[in-house]
C-alpha cells in the first residue's frame, strides 16, 4: 500500500492531467474600475468637467484594450453615495471590495493636478496638467504598476481666457495626457495579465507532477490576473491536510502558497493563483472527491472554506 504523500503525488498527477485533456479555457481578462481620489484639496475633484473627460478617457483606452471597464456609480449606487467628493485612497479601495456584482479585481487610481502659471518674462499664461495614475489588485492590495505624466510644455492660454475658456483648454489638454497615461497602465496591466505556462517544473508542484502536466497534449498557457486566494480548512485530519496541499500545489496555473495557521483539524493558506475562482473552486470540489473526503465547498470575497462532513 503507498503512503498517504506518494498517493497523493499520484492523485494530483491523475487530476491535473484531467485537468488540461479538454480543449483550452481562455482565461477572462480581468474586470476593471477607474476611480478617482480627490482627497488633495490641490486636486480636480470629482464632478468637475476636466475629471469626467479624464475618466472617461482612461476608461476608454482600457476598454478598447480588450478590459472589462465598469462605471463606478453604476456597479456601487446601490450602497454609496455616488456625489461623495474628496475621498482617499482607503475608501476608494473598500468600495471596490465591496462591489460584488460583477466581482472587481483590478482598481485603476487617478489623480488631476490643473494649474495656470504666467511667464517671468510675458504676458504668456500657459496650462500645467499633471496625471498620476496607478493600478491595484482589489483582492490583495498589491500594486500592479503605476505611471504618471507631467512636465509637458502645453500651448498658451488665449488673452482674456475666462473661467470656461480656462476649463474647456485644460480639459483638452488634459484628455490628451490622460490617453497617454492609460496607454502606460494597459501596457503594465498586460504585462502582468501575460500568458505563463502551467503547473511548470519547478513551480511548486508535485515531483513529477509539473513536468508530466506541462507537457501534456494541449496544455494551454496560463493567462490572468495572479490572484491570492485564503483557502481554509476545517475538520480535516492530518493525512488529509497533507494530501490537499499535495493536490493544491498540483493544480494548474498554481503560482505559490504559505500556510497561515495550522492546528490538528484546521488549516488556513494562503494561495496564489492565475487561475480564476470558479476554475479553483472546481478544482477543490474535484480534490475532495478523488480523497473519497465528504465536504462541502463555500466561497466568498476571496476566501474559500472546505469543511470535512464527519460520516458514521
Amino acid at each position: 500500500m503507498l503512503p498517504i504523500r506518494a498517493a497523493a503525488r499520484l492523485a494530483a498527477l491523475s487530476l491535473g492531467l484531467a485537468l488540461v485533456a479538454g480543449p483550452a479555457l481562455a482565461q477572462p481578462k480581468p474586470n476593471v474600475v477607474v476611480m478617482g481620489e480627490d482627497a488633495d484639496e490641490d486636486a480636480v475633484p470629482r464632478g468637475n468637467r476636466i475629471f469626467q473627460r479624464v475618466i472617461a478617457e482612461l476608461s476608454e483606452t482600457m476598454n478598447l484594450r480588450g478590459y472589462n471597464v465598469y462605471d463606478e456609480t453604476a456597479v456601487a449606487m446601490g450602497f454609496t453615495q455616488p456625489n461623495r467628493v474628496r475621498r482617499r485612497d482607503a475608501e476608494l479601495i473598500e468600495v471596490a471590495r465591496a462591489v460584488s456584482n460583477p466581482p472587481l479585481d483590478v482598481v485603476a487610481v487617478f489623480q488631476i493636478y490643473a494649474s495656470a502659471s504666467k511667464s517671468a518674462y510675458s504676458d504668456i499664461v500657459r496650462p500645467e496638467v499633471r496625471i498620476p495614475g496607478r493600478l491595484l489588485n482589489v483582492r490583495t492590495g498589491q500594486s500592479l504598476g503605476s505611471f504618471e505624466v507631467a512636465g509637458v510644455q502645453l500651448p498658451p492660454l488665449p488673452q482674456g481666457c475666462d473661467r470656461e475658456c480656462l476649463l474647456e483648454r485644460v480639459g483638452a489638454e488634459a484628455k490628451v495626457i490622460a490617453g497617454d497615461v492609460a496607454a502606460a497602465l494597459t501596457a503594465k496591466l498586460d504585462g502582468v495579465v501575460a500568458p505563463r505556462r502551467g503547473a511548470e517544473p519547478g513551480a511548486g508542484a508535485a515531483p513529477g507532477a509539473g513536468a508530466a502536466v506541462a507537457a501534456a497534449p494541449g496544455a494551454e498557457a496560463c493567462s490572468g490576473l495572479p490572484t491570492a486566494y485564503v483557502v481554509r480548512m476545517t475538520g480535516f485530519s492530518a493525512q488529509e491536510v497533507q494530501a490537499a496541499e499535495e493536490y493544491m500545489a498540483a493544480f494548474r496555473c498554481y503560482e505559490h502558497h504559505r500556510p497561515v495557521r495550522a492546528g490538528a483539524s484546521a488549516a488556513e493558506y494562503w494561495y496564489e493563483t492565475r487561475s480564476d475562482s470558479a476554475r479553483l473552486g472546481r478544482n477543490l470540489r474535484l480534490m475532495l472527491e478523488h480523497m473519497s473526503a465528504p465536504g462541502q465547498v463555500q466561497f466568498s470575497g476571496n476566501t474559500f472554506v472546505l469543511s470535512r462532513v464527519a460520516t458514521r
